[in-house]
């Protein structure tokens, strides 16, 4: 393994542990040796965010965009932007990452929860979609898409999604909870 990939993956280590200062380090080192790479600008924008340092992570995020069409960069704008209140454009940008990556989690999250506190859940349901003819086994986004189904008063859908989920999760609780109140 190179010196690189060997401060990437510490850097990764020590930030999942919360060892903030020492996933910095290891992030600006793997930088020092492969300034190509955004990953390491990544990870130091992660640890920006889990400090607090919106703006530093906002720039940091900006630069691995512009450096790279990265699904990854543009869900940690998006996140960024929704905890600096700049709802529209976190939005924008959790739809930019759903464009590279259909499934990327962080962005599919990002965009459910602002989709739902800006009023904007019709615009998700497209992107939902798009992202189960990806992933068609992944009954996380199935059970987003027939929340959204629901809260838009399309409840027969709705109903057969939550259906779907239980026909390939019989024990998934939250799928048969809801089922149970929506279908009385």
């Amino acid at each position: 393994m190179s010196d690189y990939q060997t401060y990437k993956l510490d850097g990764e280590y020590h930030l999942a542990m919360g060892d903030i200062e020492q996933a910095v380090e290891c992030f600006k080192s793997a930088m020092d040796i492969n300034q190509e790479s955004i990953e390491p600008l990544l990870g130091l924008a992660a640890a920006c965010v889990y400090e607090g340092e919106f703006e530093s992570a906002l720039k940091l995020y900006m630069k691995a965009a512009a450096m790279e069409k990265s699904a990854r960069a543009h869900a940690g704008i998006g996140l960024v932007l929704s905890q600096m209140e700049e709802h529209d454009e976190g939005f924008t940008h959790y739809l930019m990452a759903l464009s590279i990556d259909p499934v990327n989690k962080i962005a599919l999250n990002g965009l459910v929860q602002l989709g739902y506190s800006i009023d904007r859940v019709p615009e998700i349901l497209p992107v939902l979609s798009r992202a189960l003819e990806t992933n068609t086994d992944d009954n996380a986004i199935r059970f987003s898409y027939a929340t959204c189904l629901f809260s838009l008063d399309r409840k027969d859908e709705s109903i057969a999604e939550f259906k779907a989920i239980l026909k390939s999760d019989p024990k998934h609780a939250a799928a048969r909870e809801v089922l149970s109140h929506i279908a009385a």
